[in-house]
């Protein structure tokens, strides 16, 4: 678990902190306004100090959607159960502390304490599918723009060397009789041959038991791309590529091979090749 999450806050992480705090902020002003101005509306006695203490539902959101990016930003390699878990445990902390809070503020500093049970059911009747939106949404939020920052960034030979550790390096295929062991870095491409794939190498290819997704989040993506739904290419074996005019591309493998790259995959890919061959193809 220290491996997969580390804890180092870098400048990034004080900036979202900064604004997570912000926002949150912002919110528990508006709760005191939309408080007060209840009360002039329906002639009632607006108390401060109970609609701040009721604020601390939203005080809690700071923390935990930071958690949350933290989570998105540290972990590699991100499986369904694992968005499934860092959404469902802030709803189930922020269920459990709001009530507490509440029961330990008014506890100390007012003469009627709330009890936790009559807190945690109201929250849970009125403010169940709140918490479920607001803790689904930054999720999509924090990996979308944590995938940006990660193309966007330059990978050091340090960096590059520790996270290869996390993919695969070779394959185990069956040639005639014989088992044969091939380097990833030889391979030119991937394609989907329902319910197998084949492995390109030059001259020769190879059937293989698995799926191009199953092997996609096992694959470096610096160097392994996507390029279709059907073809994954290995972007130091890209030759060339040119446009279609229509939003799609051909790019041509070292061994001449002719494939086709999607629109919906075609701005990864140039972005890659542009890094790993540096410079733009005419």
């Amino acid at each position: 678990m220290k491996g997969l999450l580390q804890l180092n806050i870098n400048k990034t992480d004080r900036r979202t902190a900064f604004l997570l705090t912000l926002l949150v902020l912002a919110l528990i002003v508006l709760t005191l306004t939309q408080d007060f101005l209840r009360s002039e509306l329906k002639n009632s006695s607006f108390y401060f100090s109970e609609s701040f203490m009721f604020s601390s539902f939203w005080w809690l959101f700071a923390p935990l959607l930071f958690s949350q990016y933290l989570a998105v930003s540290r972990k590699i390699n991100k499986h369904l159960y694992f968005h499934l878990t860092i959404i469902i445990l802030p709803v189930i902390v922020h269920l459990i502390a709001f009530p507490f809070l509440v029961w330990l503020i008014s506890g100390i500093f007012y003469y009627h304490t709330f009890a936790f049970q009559q807190t945690f059911r109201y929250t849970l009747s009125e403010h169940l599918y709140l918490l479920a939106i607001i803790y689904s949404v930054p999720v999509l939020v924090f990996s979308f723009f944590h995938k940006k920052a990660i193309l966007a960034a330059p990978v050091s030979g340090t960096q590059n060397e520790r996270t290869s550790n996390f993919y695969l390096s070779n394959f185990l295929v069956t040639d005639g009789n014989k088992k044969m062991n091939i380097n990833v870095q030889e391979i030119l491409y991937f394609s989907a041959n329902s319910p197998y794939i084949n492995i390109h190498l030059d001259g020769k290819k190879h059937l293989y038991n698995a799926t191009l997704r199953s092997i996609s989040i096992q694959l470096n993506p610096e160097k392994f791309v996507r390029v279709h739904k059907s073809t994954i290419v290995n972007i130091e074996m890209v030759r060339s590529y040119t446009t279609r005019l229509n939003g799609d591309y051909d790019l041509t493998m070292k061994n001449n091979a002719q494939i086709r790259v999607s629109r919906n995959f075609a701005g990864n890919f140039k972005l890659q090749f542009k890094r790993t061959h540096h410079h733009t193809p005419n």
